[in-house]
């Protein structure tokens, strides 16, 4: 019937569901449901969602999605940081706001929002732009960018009451896990980091990686610092030392991220006293698949953390 076309609601509380909308003003009586379904994950009924917004030291603007657990009773909590740098050619563009407030809240298999139910704070999805504007490239400058942005966040959650600075943890999947690595060792503001199929030797992908388009001929020193590998030292002589949670398939297929990647930069933690744990998933590729496999992140995941919440 062309007099009809198909839309989908959803709230922060309601799942996602398909409603037939009438063309024309025909009120309410005009959209027939069509699904009902219930609530996916029930674990994260009356999970708060809220899209927060923060400047970094530069005046950029950055936005994160903040969940709180149900029944929040307004004291600092363990929190959890998950990102995923991305480039920008402008400043305006990198502060865009992105995502909705109003978005149904769900977690799929690679997603930190399972904490909030656990009782933790999640910042989701908090902004790390890497801009480098005019004939600048972004990655000549990416450290001292994702600190700033990293920073910029943990001052914001704690001004906010929300988070407890002295329990707070970074995480990421990919390049989140190139950035966790980074920040661990720049920085002290985390207790422990968990790195998920990450690259950590830039010399390993000389060609190009992520949107860096020069070769490690013609930027070797860009290469060189972007390697978390050659930080272990440093990361080593933190105020406060975070300990690294290592995840990767065994049978990656990125071309960017060769299981070699962790299975040497964890040798490299080892070796320098870094406490660290290195977990290879059978016969997984870059994302998982398995339920064993998905389940055993998860709980690797939980003891990794569980000291943090017990502090």
């Amino acid at each position: 019937d062309n007099d009809f076309i198909m839309i989908s609601r959803e709230s922060k509380t309601t799942p996602r569901n398909y409603y037939l909308s009438k063309l024309g003003d025909g009120g309410d009586e005009a959209n027939i449901q069509v699904t009902n379904f219930e609530h996916p994950q029930p674990d994260l009924l009356g999970v708060t969602k809220e899209l927060v917004q923060y400047k970094r030291d530069d005046g950029v603007e950055l936005t994160a999605n903040l969940y709180l657990p149900a029944n929040y009773d307004g004291t600092p909590l363990p929190t959890l940081f998950w990102a995923y740098p991305r480039e920008f050619k402008d400043s305006k563009a990198a502060g865009q706001v992105k995502g909705s407030k109003h978005l149904f809240v769900s977690a799929h298999w690679a997603s930190p929002i399972h904490w909030a139910a656990k009782g933790w704070c999640v910042f989701d999805n908090f902004a790390l732009p890497v801009i480098g504007e005019g004939d600048a490239q972004p990655n000549d400058t990416f450290i001292e960018q994702i600190v700033s942005g990293a920073t910029a966040a943990v001052e914001y959650a704690v001004s906010r009451g929300v988070c407890d600075k002295d329990r707070c943890a970074v995480g990421g999947h990919s390049y989140g896990s190139f950035m966790t690595a980074h920040l661990l060792s720049h920085t002290s503001l985390f207790s422990a980091g968990i790195g998920r199929s990450g690259a950590f030797n830039r010399t390993l992908t000389p060609m190009s990686f992520q949107s860096e388009d020069r070769s490690i001929w013609e930027a070797r020193d860009t290469y060189i610092t972007m390697s978390p590998l050659m930080h272990v030292k440093k990361m080593s002589e933190q105020e406060r030392v975070g300990k690294m949670l290592l995840i990767h398939g065994e049978a990656d297929e990125n071309s960017g991220t060769h299981p070699m990647q962790s299975e040497r930069y964890f040798a490299a933690l080892k070796a320098f006293g870094i406490e660290s744990k290195l977990v290879m998933l059978p016969h997984e590729r870059h994302s998982y698949r398995a339920r064993e496999s998905i389940l055993h992140m998860a709980y690797e995941q939980e003891a990794w953390l569980k000291s943090l919440e017990d502090k």
